[in-house]
């Protein structure tokens, strides 16, 4: 996975009434994706924090890696498989961000649209890891 770049932007975040409006005020006509909790709080699958901090990436190196972007007619985000993946793939997320996320997917639709990466499997689920 790609180290992103966290940003703040305290005067977006005087002038916004909610964290979508932030990301849309600090973002808007910027060549950046949002990515990890940031990705996951615009695309409502988890709550939204109350830190400045922005999660990117530029849009750039998403291309070229291949990653899944969506572009909204404001800003750049990671799709919602991109999204979750990136969340199980980085040991540094908060895992109540990914349980929200999982859960938002499995009442949308069972999972229906979500398609886990082998190695993300294997790192968060091992049914012959012994459990206490």
């Amino acid at each position: 996975m790609m180290k992103p770049c966290v940003i703040e932007d305290q005067k977006a975040w005087d002038e916004s009434r909610h964290k979508t409006e932030y990301f849309v005020k600090a973002l808007a006509g910027k060549d950046l994706v949002l990515c990890l909790v940031s990705a996951a709080e615009y695309l409502g699958l988890c709550s939204c924090t109350m830190e400045l901090m922005i999660y990117t990436l530029p849009k750039e190196e998403c291309e070229r890696e291949g990653l899944e972007i969506i572009f909204d007619g404001d800003i750049w985000y990671t799709t919602v498989n991109q999204t979750i993946n990136d969340l199980l793939e980085d040991d540094t997320i908060d895992e109540q961000v990914i349980q929200e996320a999982l859960a938002d997917q499995y009442y949308e639709n069972n999972y229906a649209n979500l398609t886990i990466k082998p190695s993300c499997q294997i790192i968060h689920w091992n049914p012959a890891e012994k459990r206490l």
